[in-house]
């Protein structure tokens, strides 16, 4: 069964990936791009939110055509973050169409007793008999990324 490309939804998801760094998709269903109609250029905007919740446009990226995703880097670690899509209007005020889930960075330090992350590099067998990468030929494949390693308590 093959996944479809589009759920035909509005959303728009934040994921945090790194302590510095944030991915964003989305989608907009048919009866949106209509609405929009065409040649519009659509804009993403980053806000921070501090305790009091007002939300403070940290950047705003003017989006490509056919662009459905796109990385924050250099954020700040320990920092609230939220996110809209949205375009123009001839007055030159904005039109959120999208909002975002709000994600929290984490600290970029350890700190005795939390979880830090590493980066690995992971080999995939081809097949399960064999015991070497070297064995294995053109069937091995290496998956790298970040894994979560709990750190000693110490009491």
């Amino acid at each position: 069964m093959e996944l479809p490309r589009h759920y035909n939804e509005n959303r728009l998801v934040l994921m945090v990936q790194e302590p510095t760094v944030i991915f964003s998709y989305w989608e907009l269903s048919r009866g949106q791009w209509e609405f929009l109609g065409e040649g519009r250029p659509l804009f993403l905007r980053l806000y921070t939110t501090g305790s009091n919740q007002v939300g403070t446009v940290l950047k705003e990226v003017s989006l490509p055509p056919f662009t459905n995703d796109w990385y924050f880097r250099d954020v700040l670690p320990e920092h609230t973050y939220q996110a809209e899509l949205g375009y123009y209007g001839p007055e030159g005020e904005f039109y959120p169409l999208l909002r975002s889930n709000q994600v929290v960075t984490p600290r970029t330090r350890t700190v005795e007793g939390m979880a830090r992350f590493l980066k690995v590099k992971t080999v995939i067998r081809g097949d399960a008999d064999e015991d070497t990468v070297e064995n294995q030929g053109e069937s091995t494949a290496f998956w790298e990324g970040y894994s979560s390693v709990d750190l000693p308590h110490k009491g």
